[in-house]
């Protein structure tokens, strides 16, 4: 059974309420939710760390409906993919399109599978790349996949706030472009720029993992992409791409202005601040504050729809918590610079971070906030062999 807006929850009937957790960490519920006009709820478990469920969201047409974000790969996504479909009163078969914010497997794991099944369209943003494997099971060129980051990361570099008329495209001549078999490439081993901690896999176990890999998951392999200001018809009405980079380069959210509804992925939640990667080739965290201008201010935008978590009303409150978090902790970085000296993104993350939080995950957001500080001036940077160095000069009294 759905339950609809207004409709008791468990909570409101008198059922006594357990301890809570951030929202973003509670276990996928199996409760099927209309939250807006033809929109589902539906959460998938995921095993990450932070991270208890993913939402996938269903929207309803005449035809059947589209999915978003449709969980991880692997059986036991799968499973509770379908369950939450047939409380919903659908079936694989009638997806007709998978849209998948961005190239994180808790988003798109089952995407490339819905494709197969189902013959769904699948839609990214134009810059979707993953670590992810060809339908014969080859490892795929990185070519293809650097040149649509760079063309990201140029789009990026150039955000400035909240209009959404004017955020500039990427270069192409049409609103979306199709591809059917598009080449992504594989991460494994790769140094950061940072020239901290690496992402090492032994030639051995690379091997088994894309055996098993081949076992349980079809690649993403987009159908469209599209850019940023493209129309998509979901649910019987226009939806406008969103390209929000930041958490990654690709990162695409859905704005419905007649309901003032933006499905935000992981761009915007609602109890804890998103992940910034850091990018060896550009500002990320200045790209992150743009775009949450961008969709604080959509016009009449008031219901979130996140990835994790509930959802939320109040889009540009939110909006200002999570960039009051950014600003304490550039702050707090260049503080800490002072205090320590000269020190690469490893050093500086042990200082930010508690020990059980240390690795790539600190380094990249630490790397973001300290890219942020160089390029602005705030901070010197230089490079002692393959390490880049920080520093943050005194202030100065006016």
């Amino acid at each position: 059974m759905v339950r609809r807006p207004g409709d008791p929850s468990p909570d409101q009937a008198g059922a006594p309420r357990p301890r809570r957790k951030k929202q973003e960490q509670e276990a996928a519920s199996e409760e099927v939710t209309e939250v807006a006009p033809g929109v589902l709820r539906m959460q998938l478990p995921i095993w990450m760390p932070g991270l208890g469920h993913v939402n996938m969201y269903g929207l309803v047409d005449d035809d059947g409906l589209a999915v978003v974000d449709p969980g991880l790969p692997g059986p036991k996504s799968w499973k509770a993919l379908k369950t939450r479909l047939a409380t919903a009163g659908f079936g694989l078969n009638d997806i007709h399109t998978v849209i998948v914010t961005h190239s994180h497997p808790d988003h798109f794991g089952g995407a490339g599978r819905i494709k197969h099944e189902a013959g769904a369209e699948l839609i990214t943003h134009k810059a979707f790349t993953t670590w992810s494997l060809d339908q014969k099971g080859a490892t795929m060129s990185g070519e293809e996949a650097e040149r649509l980051e760079q063309e990201a990361i140029d789009e990026a570099a150039r955000y400035t706030g909240p209009s959404f008329e004017e955020l500039p495209p990427l270069a192409t001549d049409t609103d979306e472009f199709t591809v059917e078999d598009q080449r992504q490439s594989v991460p494994w081993g790769g140094s950061t720029p940072w020239g901290g901690s690496t992402h090492p896999m032994p030639p051995l176990k690379r091997r088994v993992m894309i055996r098993a890999m081949r076992l349980v998951y079809k690649p993403p392999a987009p159908t469209r992409r599209v850019r940023h200001g493209s129309a998509i018809r979901l649910a019987g009405r226009d939806w406008f791409a969103v390209h929000t980079p930041g958490h990654t380069l690709d990162h695409l959210c859905l704005y419905d202005p007649e309901h003032g509804i933006l499905l935000s992925g992981d761009h915007v939640l609602p109890t804890i601040t998103p992940h910034i990667a850091g990018s060896a080739n550009g500002d990320a965290l200045h790209s992150y504050l743009a775009t949450l201008d961008l969709v604080a201010q959509l016009d009449g935008v008031r219901l979130g729809l996140p990835a994790h978590g509930h959802p939320f009303d109040d889009v540009p409150g939110r909006v200002d918590a999570i960039k009051e978090h950014h600003a304490e902790r550039t702050e707090t970085l260049r503080d800490v610079s002072l205090a320590i000296g000269p020190a690469g993104v490893v050093e500086l993350s042990h200082e930010l971070f508690p020990e059980r939080h240390w690795g790539v995950m600190a380094e990249s957001e630490t790397f973001a906030h300290v890219e942020h500080l160089a390029r602005s001036g705030q901070i010197e940077r230089w490079t002692e062999g393959d390490r880049l160095v920080y520093r943050a000069a005194p202030r100065t009294e006016v």
